[in-house]
């Protein structure tokens, strides 16, 4: 029995110290007036949080483990991605060195380190429950790393971060990605949208202006066009004066890859368009007339409406 209780004594104080090193990185936010959730320095004066918890754009309270409060006003936000931006004054914070994301693997015990304004520190702890290569959000956006969690998220611990044993930072949890579990927005993601924001002043999105959709291509066109693709994305429109139209894109058009990677499908599409791509000159591989041809198109940026 003493042995199992060492054990079990160890583990306990693995985990305490394992919150103590890493709350330093971790605030609570309080965006909206009936509750708080956690946030993640990324910056040593900005926050990452889930977007849908704030309801204000300045002036938000944003408090410390010391104690100390803060203020935090909008950077930017990506819903696309359940995330938003908070430049912070008035505290000092420490961001989380990031976990090597192609070392995560399934199993892998995680805890979700989160604040409140009440009670402090707040932990989870569990395991990763799934560990794949990048995932395209049923909003549109795109993650460099699907993680999903096998861990309890409790509602303050929105925008907690996701740490390994090491306390090492795997990512910002938020449970409003799946329907059936949290997952962990990777570190790599919010550090390239951080990035994007501090340079830009916005969160870009690339654009090319066609409709498409993913085709077969009969082995009899692969041996004549000598290509190994078994599928492709037919043109099936084309804007006026957009960066495909001006690039000589045509419908009937197969897109084989853009900027040198296979684009299978959609999603894969939309991975090469990220905002870091505005604005490049990326090569498109395509079939016409059964005909392999190369097009070079400079990636334009997605407009909202209204702007």
């Amino acid at each position: 029995m003493s042995v199992t209780r060492n054990e079990l004594s160890a583990l306990s104080d693995a985990v305490t110290n394992l919150v103590s090193r890493t709350v330093s990185g971790v605030v609570a936010v309080k965006g909206a007036a009936y509750r708080s959730v956690s946030g993640v320095s990324i910056r040593p004066d900005v926050i990452a949080v889930t977007d849908p918890s704030l309801r204000r754009e300045r002036d938000v309270p944003v408090y410390a483990a010391d104690g100390t409060k803060g203020t935090g006003s909008i950077l930017g936000r990506e819903p696309r991605l359940h995330v938003a931006f908070l430049r912070v004054n008035g505290l000092s914070l420490q961001p989380l060195a990031g976990r090597d994301a192609a070392s995560l693997q399934a199993g892998m015990l995680a805890a979700v380190v989160g604040m409140t304004t009440d009670a402090g520190p707040s932990v989870s702890l569990g395991v990763l429950g799934a560990v794949g290569g990048p995932r395209r959000t049923w909003r549109g956006g795109t993650l460099e790393q699907f993680i999903r969690l096998d861990v309890n998220v409790y509602p303050s611990q929105a925008g907690a971060a996701v740490v390994d044993s090491e306390g090492g930072l795997i990512g910002l949890a938020t449970p409003g990605l799946l329907q059936y579990s949290a997952v962990a927005i990777p570190a790599a993601t919010l550090n390239r949208l951080a990035d994007e924001l501090l340079e830009r002043g916005r969160i870009r999105h690339g654009y090319l202006g066609v409709g498409m959709q993913p085709v077969m291509i009969p082995q009899a066109l692969r041996e004549k066009t000598g290509g190994a693709e078994e599928t492709g994305l037919m043109v099936l429109s084309v804007e006026a004066d957009s960066a495909a139209e001006r690039a000589g894109v045509q419908l009937g058009d197969i897109l084989l890859s853009l900027g040198g990677t296979p684009v299978n499908d959609i999603d894969e599409l939309q991975n090469a368009l990220r905002g870091e791509n505005v604005g490049q000159k990326m090569e498109a591989v395509l079939l016409r007339g059964g005909e392999r041809i190369t097009l070079e198109i400079t990636i334009s940026e997605r407009v909202k409406p209204g702007q």
